[in-house]
């Protein structure tokens, strides 16, 4: 693991050496951490099937510190590795990693803490007239990674192109350190316009010093005043709920480490600046006091300290509320919606064979639309009279064609359908494609008083009182969020909806007593947050209104005579995959196919990648690129980016460069990355940079403007003033660059990736009980 913090607090101990205060605070947060995995790690202990958890009794770790990134920039931070050996019980054995992993809340929580709430090293900045944001990045030195950081990703994926290059020429060699320092040297001149080549030390500090200069930083020159939050004043109850709240928003059950984790991040954002001491009692209270607030989910003893076996009343409140709502309306009809409801067979009459009498066996057609029996039973039911409704279905089996023939249906009707989905861009999508009422589910459930912070706590507001959101008088929701007795609302990819936001609109639709129909597929993506309402409601659903689409009609292929005919082989793997059927016969199907393709190593696949984005960006064909991590997509598209640049598509000499090191240019796409109604926008909306202009706004029109509604405009990222930066001024900023590719990735785990060895002795710790026998020297 590493230790390490904001990259803007390696610049300022770049620009100021006696900042050294930073290194030790790195040092006395590994010696946290390893004291803390020391006193809470096991091995296990007797037979295969008999085995039981022991605790360590001798944990050995070693650190290792670099100055600098890969591409030779400040970047401060230690290398903490663990033997995989213990000592338990009298003998060496294998450390319990399941264990370690589910410890890892605490180990990111102490090792924050220890930093940000270090006094020496906070003491420090403060005199050099550094603060901090609550972010933790210091706000005179924020605006100046981004510069740094993109120069450093292109001297990155310059090493990579000359080791791949080299390794074509050379198969089954590998480079060695002469190699390697050349390639350093290269890489360094090629990513600088001055071709300078780094020396070590001083001359290294001074050339950092010169960039900043020369994009606009100057030091603060005046200290500023400390003033941390005292020990005694932080309110440790009202931590607690913090603490509760905040797992409460991401996990339905967790174990005592994630409450020390949560506990040492509330205590760093409070302000509190202690010795380790004092913070680590605060910290081990606040998760002592929570743990009593906590409920058992398994009532035994003996259960390792690593599972996650607690919850909060809260959370069971908000499960029980669900299935409660869920049961009333399992066991009720429309009666008191305020409207009669159809009969299920008047509306299966409605169903008709497609115009002109000639249909496929066993299809019919509403509003235009052609469903197969299975959409037709959904259809009906959609538009009859129970008011708990869940529809499955794979991807490609048709749930949009269904809502648009159940639109038609309640159109003679003279009823309503509304959907919402999880974004406001699905929303006009589905807007598009099935001609109703359409909204997020965030959106309509915020237009009926409910509110939720940072921290994921809810609460809600009645009419006449002040929304703490826009500080204006709320008065209700506004004419388009009405619901009305008998509208049929339907939540679309309803196994995305976490728990706290279907009991909002569970409450809502109770109150404007309308029928609820729930539309996923429970082997798709989960809730981000607490999940599982698809499973809840199906446990209270009667059997006939549970309703699952089986055939799948959306994937297609090219025919010998160029036409686009089904592709049933296809949608069979597809439905295979989701049932995780046999995957050994379906991943050689999908080979065969040339739909899987395997690559030597992690560097050439990113090629291939990058490689056919860009050209069938040349095409002009999309390409969807889906990753791991957030990392991987920065990396993928900075390698799409630079074939771009490379074939005069991507201006890359006038440029905007975000906190994040992203470079935008004219010919650059970008998505943005917040909702706004007002402009008509929504997250995700892809964009065209088609200028930039000399303050640093972007000019851009949409990228697909046949779909968009928005005409071309200009965007203005936030950030510093722009006449102070020389060439590419620092941006955040409502908008994230993509290139010609839609690259998403999804939360997983944090990774981190290697790093040039600076030189350092590493530092060996060892923690025992008195004299224990030797390690074997194998096994």
């Amino acid at each position: 693991m590493v230790v390490n913090g904001p990259k803007s607090w390696s610049l300022a101990a770049a620009v100021h050496p006696d900042i050294a205060a930073y290194d030790a605070a790195q040092d006395s947060a590994a010696a946290q951490i390893i004291g803390w995995l020391a006193g809470h790690a096991t091995t296990r202990v007797g037979p295969r099937g008999g085995q039981v958890q022991v605790p360590v009794e001798v944990l050995e770790a070693v650190t290792m510190r670099h100055y600098t990134s890969r591409a030779g920039d400040p970047h401060r931070h230690l290398h903490l590795q663990f033997n995989a050996r213990v000592f338990a019980a009298r003998k060496w054995r294998g450390l319990h990693t399941v264990g370690v992993r589910d410890f890892l809340a605490a180990i990111n929580g102490i090792g924050h803490g220890a930093v940000a709430c270090d006094p020496q090293l906070r003491t420090a900045l403060a005199a050099h007239g550094y603060t901090l944001a609550a972010t933790g990045e210091i706000q005179e030195l924020a605006d100046y990674v981004g510069p740094f950081s993109a120069r450093a990703a292109q001297i990155g994926r310059n090493l990579d192109r000359y080791e791949r290059d080299w390794k074509t020429a050379h198969p089954g060699d590998q480079p060695g350190p002469a190699l390697r320092r050349a390639w350093d040297a290269r890489a360094w001149a090629d990513g600088r316009p001055d071709k300078v080549t780094p020396r070590a030390g001083a001359h290294l500090t001074a050339r950092w010093r010169a960039e900043l200069t020369a994009l606009g930083y100057r030091d603060p020159g005046t200290p500023v005043e400390l003033r941390p939050a005292p020990v005694g004043a932080l309110n440790r109850d009202r931590a607690v709920d913090q603490v509760l709240t905040r797992l409460a928003a991401g996990r339905s059950a967790w174990n005592a480490a994630d409450l020390r984790g949560e506990a040492e991040r509330v205590i760093a954002a409070a302000g509190v600046v202690v010795e380790a001491a004092v913070r680590g009692e605060l910290a081990e209270d606040l998760t002592a006091r929570a743990l009593v607030r906590c409920v058992p989910l398994l009532a035994r003893d003996g259960v390792p300290e690593h599972v996650r076996t607690w919850t909060s009343p809260a959370v069971l409140a908000v499960e029980a509320e669900l299935t409660t709502r869920f049961a009333a309306r399992a066991t009720s009809d429309t009666t008191g919606t305020g409207v009669p409801a159809p009969d299920l067979a008047a509306a299966r009459g409605d169903l008709a064979p497609p115009e002109g009498g000639v249909s496929q066996p066993g299809t019919v057609s509403a509003g235009g639309a052609r469903l197969d029996a299975e959409q037709a039973a959904a259809a009906a039911i959609l538009a009859g009279c129970r008011v708990l409704v869940v529809v499955e279905g794979a991807a490609g089996a048709g749930k949009t064609t269904t809502l648009s023939a159940t639109r038609a249906l309640l159109d003679r009707q003279a009823r309503r359908l509304v959907v919402v989905t999880q974004t406001l861009k699905a929303a006009k999508v589905a807007a598009a494609e099935v001609g109703a009422a359409t909204g997020s589910v965030s959106w309509l459930v915020f237009q009926h008083g409910w509110r939720w912070d940072a921290d994921g706590a809810w609460t809600r507001l009645t009419a006449g009182g002040i929304d703490p959101v826009t500080g204006r008088l709320y008065t209700g929701p506004e004419d388009g969020a009405q619901l009305r007795p008998g509208d049929l609302l339907v939540v679309d990819e309803a196994g995305m909806l976490d728990q706290d936001t279907a009991r909002a609109l569970l409450t809502v639709a109770d109150e404007c007593r309308v029928r609820v129909a729930l539309l996923g597929d429970r082997h798709q993506l989960p809730a981000v947050g607490r999940g599982g309402v698809l499973d809840l409601a199906l446990a209270q659903a009667e059997p006939a209104a549970h309703l699952t689409l089986d055939a799948v009609h959306r994937f297609t292929r090219t025919d010998d005579a160029g036409r686009t005919v089904p592709d049933p082989e296809y949608a069979a793997l597809s439905l295979a995959m989701r049932a995780d059927a046999d995957p050994a016969a379906v991943f050689d199907a999908l080979a065969a196919r040339g739909q899987i393709r395997l690559h030597p190593d992690p560097q050439e696949l990113t090629e291939a990648l990058a490689a056919a984005a860009a050209t069938s960006f040349a095409a002009g064909e999309q390409v969807a690129l889906v990753v791991d991590t957030g990392a991987q997509s920065a990396d993928l598209n900075a390698a799409i980016r630079d074939r771009l640049v490379d074939a005069g598509r991507v201006d890359d000499r006038t440029v905007v460069v975000t906190r994040a090191g992203e470079r935008i240019g004219v010919g650059d796409r970008i998505a943005t990355r917040r909702n706004d109604r007002d402009l008509g926008v929504a997250n995700r909306d892809a964009w065209t940079v088609t200028a930039v202009d000399g303050r640093g706004g972007l000019h851009v029109a949409p990228a697909e403007a046949a779909r968009g509604r928005v005409r071309p405009g200009r965007v203005t990222p936030s950030g510093p003033d722009p006449a102070r930066v020389t060439g590419a001024p620092s941006q955040s900023g409502c908008c994230r660059r993509t290139t010609s590719a839609s690259t998403w990735s999804w939360p997983t785990p944090a990774r981190h990736t290697a790093c040039r060895v600076t030189p350092f002795r590493p530092r060996t710790w060892s923690l025992a009980s008195p004299p224990v026998p030797p390690r074997p020297t194998s096994g």
